[in-house]
């Protein structure tokens, strides 16, 4: 059966993206994992001797624009949500001097180009595909990779299964379902991938309270949807399954790996 390629899937439509508006959303995304150091080594390849300027779309609180600024001439970071760019303001680098933080849609946001490389880090499935990718190849005339990041999770750790029964409970957002997004946009004619790559695990530490909170910067997952009772309920329940598998001062140890994959837009 063809593909149609003008919709994106269901569980990423304009209703589920525009919930990362919320104050209380953002304010958790902090509590995030971190990308590990390879990720940004692999950036750092990609863009070669001459680094030139880069395009962050659907950037959040600069998790990878205000740590890229630091080894380039310059990073535009785009997102929609006011808050986003009010907590990413408040951090490390958030005020760096090369750092331009754009407020507004990447559809059809002003931008600034040429860029030498567009990033989206947990991103690019909330955008308009066959409205950006046009606008990537139209950003970057001399060429240049879009590079999709993703990996903010822990691999496999003991308590998944317990984990996704919770989420699958407590999850507003019912028409998930677990794609392979780098397929979907090579297959309906987005994106030509030239390389995919695992960075090596590596291990982090977080406490329960930073691992149950981060899940309420997911949109599924954010406060207002779910409601504060129900909010609360998840947390007790989830802190309860954790409790196992931490340390005696309430630490839970884990292993980080990011997915990088690169290619050129189409359009």
């Amino acid at each position: 059966m063809a593909i149609d390629v003008s919709a994106r899937p269901r569980q990423y439509w304009d209703d589920y993206a525009s919930r990362f508006k919320h104050r209380s959303l953002a304010d958790a995304y902090e509590l995030r994992p971190p990308y590990p150091d390879e990720t940004y080594e692999i950036l750092r390849e990609l863009l070669g001797d001459s680094p030139g300027r880069v395009l962050d779309v659907g950037c959040g609180p600069g998790k990878i624009a205000r740590v890229l600024v630091e080894y380039v001439e310059g990073v535009d970071a785009v997102d929609f949500s006011y808050e986003m760019i009010r907590v990413g303001q408040s951090l490390n680098n958030g005020n760096h001097p090369r750092l331009r933080w754009i407020c507004g849609r990447t559809e059809d946001v002003d931008l600034n180009p040429p860029y030498s490389m567009v990033t989206a880090g947990a991103s690019i499935h909330w955008m308009e595909w066959s409205e950006v990718f046009p606008r990537f190849r139209e950003a970057m005339p001399d060429g240049g990779f879009v590079v999709i990041i993703d990996g903010d999770r822990p691999i496999e750790p003991p308590w998944r299964e317990a984990e996704l029964v919770l989420i699958r409970e407590f999850s507003t957002n019912p028409h998930y379902e677990d794609i392979d997004l780098i397929r979907e946009l090579e297959e309906r004619g987005h994106l030509r991938v030239l390389g995919d790559k695992l960075t090596v695990p590596v291990r982090f530490s977080q406490s329960i309270r930073d691992y149950v909170g981060s899940f309420h910067s997911r949109e599924s997952m954010s406060v207002e949807h779910m409601g504060v009772e129900n909010a609360a309920v998840f947390d007790a329940e989830l802190t309860s399954i954790l409790r196992d598998y931490a340390d005696e001062s309430g630490m839970l140890s884990f292993n980080l790996q990011t997915r990088v994959s690169w290619g050129r837009p189409l359009g």
